[in-house]
């Protein structure tokens, strides 16, 4: 089966990231969708992300809305000044001060699928929250994810492209789980697979000062 790719955000994107064991998926997303924004592949630090939006770096990861707030206040550093730990840090690791900080505003939307393809239409890359069936962990050519199977667990990731077929539409998904998962970190969606899983979009707008 083949595809019509009508957007793909992939190559305005910097590389795919690796979480790890770690509980850092939104912050990750969020920080490809702001890199995005920006219309800069600057690595942005999702470490300095998730310690303040998810209560000083707990490991039981983070919310929405709390994803809001810590894009307008504080921001993000670069990911120089603020590098990812593939560990949880130190409980006493506190994060840089004195360092550059990006602000952005972000609205959570309706978690519909239309909402996904008007934002990758308006050249966006919207973050999304699903509820992922076991199919997800293991995705196979052509990458096209089965929405059978019991829910293991809540995740988030960034849309990225869009694409049909005579019959159905497709979004094209980054995870944050490495290179080796699915097609070098990527993989497609079908409305089906959104209609039972997406829980939330979320959206990156204006830059603050």
């Amino acid at each position: 089966m083949s595809i019509n790719v009508l957007q793909d955000y992939r190559s305005a994107l910097g590389p795919v990231r690796d979480q790890g064991s770690r509980s850092t998926c939104l912050s990750q997303a969020s920080t490809a969708a702001h890199e995005h924004a920006r219309r800069s592949t600057m690595p942005l630090s999702p470490e300095y992300l998730h310690y303040f939006a998810s209560g000083k770096g707990s490991s039981d990861g983070a919310f929405f809305a709390n994803i809001v707030h810590a894009l307008e206040n504080p921001g993000q550093p670069t990911e120089v000044d603020c590098p990812h730990a593939p560990n949880k840090p130190p409980s006493d690791w506190l994060p840089p001060a004195r360092v550059n900080l990006y602000r952005r505003r972000s609205e959570l939307k309706s978690p519909d699928p239309d909402e996904i393809e008007a934002q990758l239409n308006a050249s966006r890359v919207p973050v999304l929250g699903i509820s992922i069936p076991h199919a997800f962990y293991s995705p196979t050519p052509p990458w096209i994810v089965s929405s059978a199977g019991p829910v293991r667990g809540l995740h988030a990731m960034v849309a990225v492209g869009l694409g049909v077929t005579q019959n159905l539409r497709y979004f094209l998904v980054r995870n944050s789980w490495g290179v080796a998962w699915g097609d070098k970190g990527h993989a497609w969606l079908d409305d089906d697979f959104l209609a039972k899983y997406l829980r939330d979009v979320l959206i990156l707008s204006e830059e603050l000062p």
